[in-house]
């Protein structure tokens, strides 16, 4: 049956504030509407030398083993052991740029990635409707 206009999602636009600061491997959360319930996501900051700016990349707060929040609500994603993002309930670890599962029970699998535009210090993360 085809979803009424009024019901449909449109493209959402989160503002981020003050993620140009983070550290390396830091991490600031959000939220969005995904349909029945809220949604989770985070920008992370990645600092590499040969980089003057950070590199900025946002991601949905799911593991891709198990809708599971990546974090348990710590707020932290990263592990500087590993270079990975880390989800702290399976041990699944996910290639920065990428997105993909590289060691874990989801080898292969991917983090549903989110595009960004900068607007100074802050980011503006695009969620599609179909997220």
């Amino acid at each position: 049956m085809p979803v009424p206009p009024s019901s449909r999602r449109t493209e959402q636009r989160i503002l981020v504030t003050d993620v140009a600061s983070l550290a390396h491997g830091q991490a600031r959360t959000f939220t969005f509407d995904d349909g029945d319930h809220e949604g989770r996501g985070f920008v992370l900051a990645l600092r590499w030398p040969e980089r003057a700016e950070p590199e900025l990349l946002a991601y949905r707060n799911r593991c891709a083993h198990v809708a599971f929040d990546l974090d348990m609500g710590t707020g932290e994603f990263w592990s500087a052991k590993l270079g990975r993002i880390y989800c702290r309930t399976h041990g699944a670890c996910y290639e920065p740029r990428s997105g993909i599962c590289d060691r874990g029970p989801c080898v292969g699998r991917g983090l549903e990635r989110f595009e960004v535009e900068r607007q100074g210090q802050d980011v503006v993360v695009l969620v599609p409707a179909e997220a």
